[in-house]
């Protein structure tokens, strides 16, 4: 049975009762005014200090006595009246313990209103309640997530980013269906923005969508080893890039990587829910086939094996020849030449001014 807390004024009235003494007289021998004594008895006005002692002087009860049934009085209708202000603290809390709140006020998703702000992280994590978003962050599943030793790994603002750049592509449309019968169209399309190299995201964004390819970046919160991810939002393949590097090689080799994983991957039903994630690293067939796509879609195999038997020294004029032989940003060629003998990493080079992104 509940336990019913009485206003104090509620108990003085029943010894008022008990003790057939009337209101008047009470406020009489107490000294206060009878329609202050009515509002206490009402359980309009609470038993001040003052009032307890006059009533202990009176012969009711302790002041103590009364001072300890108006606290439980006020706490009780602290607690009610604020029950969904102290769930909503609950909740937050475990949001505070799982989430980069920073990063996603910085992307807009949450603001200063705390019921709006827990609604908007619920969304996000495709929640219901504080318990369907416990389990999302520990049931969240990397599938195809390449680790990377050089990075200290945070694994809910890996889930962030992963479930933000969800959301960001939810709310792109495009009206352009994707054919992968033109993958030789897009790529070479795609190495002439590279070459050259001005406003190179907006366009390479533009240049996707033509061909039914959501494209954006998202920058990523602290600790967070992910270059790009690949994965279908409705029925359109989604590149997002990090671009963790804003150089022009690790931008190309990061896109070409993703979009191996959608010519490659993402058109194959069974992997059609799922998502890859790029961070610099290689641990399985599914990574080593968007990496070949990578490299040999920049730089066709034939082409790069003849480079590299021709030349001992990977001079900047070496490169620049090849480069401009094959139509690929010198950069790019100068990345893999780096990538495949790290000495060349330490080598001054003028490719280097022409490495930024544009």
């Amino acid at each position: 049975m509940e336990n019913i807390i009485k206003h104090p004024g509620e108990i003085l009235r029943e010894l008022l009762v008990e003790n057939e003494i009337s209101q008047r007289e009470l406020s009489s021998v107490i000294q206060i005014a009878h329609s202050h004594l009515h509002n206490i008895l009402s359980g309009d006005r609470s038993i001040s200090a003052d009032i307890a002692v006059r009533l202990e002087a009176a012969g009711f009860e302790s002041a103590i006595f009364w001072l300890e049934q108006q606290n439980k009085f006020d706490l009780n209708e602290i607690k009610s009246n604020s029950e969904v202000e102290t769930d909503n603290i609950k909740v937050w809390k475990e949001i505070l313990e799982n989430v980069p709140l920073s990063y996603l006020r910085k992307h807009g998703i949450i603001t200063s209103e705390r019921n709006n702000d827990i609604e908007a992280v619920l969304q996000l994590y495709k929640s219901d309640n504080i318990a369907d978003f416990k389990n999302s962050i520990k049931n969240y599943t990397f599938s195809h997530f390449r680790k990377s030793s050089a990075f200290s790994e945070t694994r809910n603002n890996v889930i962030a980013w992963s479930l933000l750049a969800e959301y960001k592509a939810k709310r792109i449309i495009i009206r352009t269906g994707f054919d992968s019968n033109k993958k030789d169209e897009l790529v070479s399309k795609l190495r002439e923005l590279f070459v050259e190299n001005t406003d190179i995201i907006n366009k390479a964004s533009k240049l996707l969508e033509s061909y039914g390819i959501k494209f954006f970046t998202l920058d990523r919160p602290s600790k967070t080893p992910v270059d790009g991810k690949s994965f279908m939002s409705d029925d359109n393949p989604t590149i997002v890039l990090s671009l963790k590097y804003k150089r022009l090689d690790n931008f190309a080799y990061t896109l070409m990587h993703e979009l191996g994983h959608v010519y490659k991957h993402l058109t194959k039903v069974k992997f059609k829910s799922e998502s890859f994630f790029t961070n610099n690293t290689k641990n399985d067939i599914l990574e080593f086939e968007a990496d070949s796509f990578a490299r040999n879609e920049l730089i066709p195999l034939d082409e790069w094996n003849q480079f590299i038997q021709s030349n001992d020294v990977f001079s900047d004029d070496v490169i620049f020849d090849f480069a401009e032989e094959i139509n690929i940003h010198p950069a790019i060629v100068r990345g893999r030449v780096c990538y495949e003998y790290n000495n060349y990493y330490r080598r001054a080079s003028d490719i280097t001014s022409t490495n930024k992104i544009n």
